[in-house]
């Protein structure tokens, strides 16, 4: 219907037609908006060419800011993990003058993902995104293309070698891959802590499982080849009240330190007696005896332990005697936080064989069994003979485990205080199935 050209007042809806927008207008209006979003887009784009920022030069005056900052990865990645899946991805970076928390939320994390741009410590990472300035300096990422991520270099490293290294022999951050065995598994809020082949843990951060990139189950099946970074687990300070001292320096005037509480930095073991609760410790080439009253069997000869006691005559030997609330022996060891790259070198399936790290598959009868913390001890009869089987996880049982049950076993052959033991790995495909 068309309105006539005299008229001011439209005849079928009453609009005032001398003031309604014309068709051009509209048409110059949309265009302006085309072109404005087209800049903005080009712009955005446009920031990749935006100078490298020093970290400790951002501040107040650069808040909400879009900003670029390049450094290395210092800390695992970790997830914040809701009713909506995976919401959050951070990681801290460190350029030499300071440190970021680089954050990535909710749609963009499947294309992190996807594009392989999830990192490990030791990688080094290019970011653009806006800039939080407060309590600790934050960036945004809120595209994909504005992340790159160049990986760092692994060095092949001797697993029995990491194992009895000294707390010298390697540095903090030091990027290595090993080759063994998963032979345990715990789970804990902020990932899970595995060891390897009994001897080195692997802590796998709660980042890599949230986001599918390491299967727990694949990784438990065989022989892998794991990379990660190495850190030194939790080396202790000396309390106040007692003071530091060289086992020599003690022994060349030991009355001057009787009954003194005396903290050795480090030493190493060289001999243990469980029978009388004590292990000889040599630093820098001065023997002395120790006495802990918590016991010495977890200690082996070649360990590097730290000790804080009181420094004694007893019966004419003198010794550090580990017995009250603020002495210890600490063990801290290498440890490997793992990135998200492995690779399975053997795969192994479950059978008969009984030797160590081998996959075993068992059917018996339970014999008697203890309830732990966690999971089981278990003794079963097969074979005409029993066999130990330490259950990690109470999940891993498939049924109710009773005295007399018929169980099928499924574990690993593994080593406890020198006899073979069948451990059923949690996390793994290891299992326990109560058949009757």
């Amino acid at each position: 219907m068309e309105i006539p050209d005299d008229v001011e007042i439209c005849p079928y809806c009453t609009a005032n037609v001398k003031k309604r927008v014309r068709i051009k207008v509209l048409y110059v209006v949309a265009l302006t908006l085309i072109i404005v979003s087209a800049t903005y887009a080009i712009f955005a784009y446009t920031q990749t060419g935006v100078e490298i920022s020093k970290i400790s030069s951002l501040g107040i005056n650069q808040n909400y800011n879009f900003v670029h900052v390049r450094g290395t990865v210092v800390s695992y990645p970790t997830t914040y993990d809701s009713n909506y899946g995976v919401t959050q991805l951070s990681f801290k970076i460190d350029d030499g003058t300071g440190q970021i928390t680089v954050k990535i939320y909710r749609d963009l994390i499947p294309r992190v993902v996807e594009e392989h741009k999830v990192p490990a410590i030791g990688d080094v990472v290019d970011a653009q995104g806006t800039f939080s300035y407060g309590t600790r300096k934050s960036l945004t990422i809120n595209n994909v293309d504005f992340l790159s991520i160049e990986k760092g270099k692994y060095e092949g490293v001797d697993l029995k070698a990491l194992a009895t290294a000294s707390p010298w022999d390697f540095k903090n951050g030091e990027l290595i891959y090993v080759k063994g065995n998963i032979t345990s598994v715990k789970e804990y809020s902020f990932g899970y802590i595995s060891s390897i082949d009994d001897s080195v843990d692997l802590l796998i951060p709660h980042a890599y499982t949230s986001l599918n990139l390491v299967n727990l189950s694949k990784l438990g099946s065989g022989v892998a080849r794991i990379y990660g970074s190495l850190e030194f687990y939790q080396p202790k300070d000396h309390s106040s009240d007692y003071i530091a001292v060289n086992i020599s320096e003690v022994m060349k005037d030991p009355e001057k330190y009787n009954k003194t509480n005396v903290f050795v930095e480090w030493a190493q073991v060289v001999e243990k007696n469980e029978d009388n609760s004590t292990i000889i410790i040599n630093d820098n080439g001065t023997n002395v005896t120790v006495y802990s009253s918590y016991g010495v069997k977890y200690y082996k000869v070649g360990d590097y332990v730290q000790i804080q006691g009181k420094f004694v005559n007893y019966h004419g030997i003198w010794e550090i005697s580990v017995t009250r609330k603020n002495d210890f022996i600490t063990e801290p060891r290498w440890e490997i936080i793992m990135s998200s790259q492995y690779k399975i070198i053997e795969e192994k399936s479950y059978g008969s064989d009984m030797s160590v790290y081998s996959l075993v598959e068992l059917k018996g009868v339970v014999a008697d069994y203890r309830t732990l913390s966690y999971g089981y001890l278990v003794t079963l009869w097969a074979n005409n003979q029993s066999y130990d089987v330490y259950i990690e996880n109470e999940n891993s049982v498939k049924g109710h485990l009773d005295y007399g049950s018929n169980l099928v076993v499924k574990g690993m052959v593994t080593l406890y205080n020198g006899e073979k033991e069948i451990k059923v790995r949690a996390y793994t495909l290891d299992s326990v199935e109560v058949i009757s």
